[in-house]
């Protein structure tokens, strides 16, 4: 694990977020003395959203190691960690945001490192290698040109890889089977930004002409 992976993870946890009410701090006090770990569990800072498992403990320290890089936390005091229970939801926003790239409205890039406990992007931007945080809606991920097709005009759709302006929204195209003989798909979306695209569509656009029934 490099040494980068641990300052990221401790800078992230650490710094973004709500910094904690000395009041609220006073009032709460005796209640965040009453945590009492064990190794194994899974905790993550008050103000953080990295998961860390309890590796030693020491009465209110303890030791700990960071699930997803598996970087130290370092010596903790239990004040200010809270207990993780449900993991599969503190970890969702990691998961979906590591080593994405989006770009942000201004055309600049950066790197996908996590969701903060405000719901924020944290971005590793390209160029300069700053930490910066955006609202969802002032990012776009950036992908392949992806599309999605109805095999048959109706059910499932189905998504594809493609290139930007061979296809658009209605059209037909021709898919060749060995086992399925040969099957129309109906084209019901295009740069559809989907992470279900993993192959490109193996076959060919059909060209119609109206008929002339006089």
């Amino acid at each position: 694990m490099s040494w980068a992976d641990d300052y990221v993870d401790h800078l992230i946890d650490g710094y973004w977020g709500d910094r904690p009410n000395p009041r609220k701090q006073q009032n709460t006090k005796s209640k965040q003395m009453t945590l009492k770990l064990q190794k194994g569990d899974l905790v993550r800072k008050k103000y953080g959203t990295k998961v860390i498992e309890v590796t030693e403990e020491y009465g209110s320290h303890f030791y700990g190691r960071y699930v997803h890089s598996g970087a130290s936390s370092g010596r903790l005091h239990v004040s200010v960690v809270v207990l993780v229970e449900d993991q599969e939801t503190e970890t969702k926003g990691y998961d979906k945001m590591k080593g994405k790239l989006y770009q942000t409205k201004d055309g600049r890039f950066g790197i996908g490192l996590a969701v903060n406990s405000q719901g924020e992007y944290v971005l590793e931007m390209k160029g300069t290698g700053d930490l910066e945080r955006f609202k969802k809606s002032e990012l776009d991920v950036v992908m392949p040109f992806t599309f999605s097709v109805q095999f048959n005009g109706v059910g499932t759709e189905y998504s594809y890889l493609g290139k930007a302006g061979t296809v658009a929204v209605g059209d037909l195209l021709l898919k060749t089977d060995g086992t399925k003989g040969i099957t129309i798909a109906k084209v019901t979306a295009v740069n559809t930004k989907s992470e279900k695209a993993t192959k490109y569509f193996d076959g060919v656009k059909i060209k119609t002409e109206a008929l002339d029934n006089e």
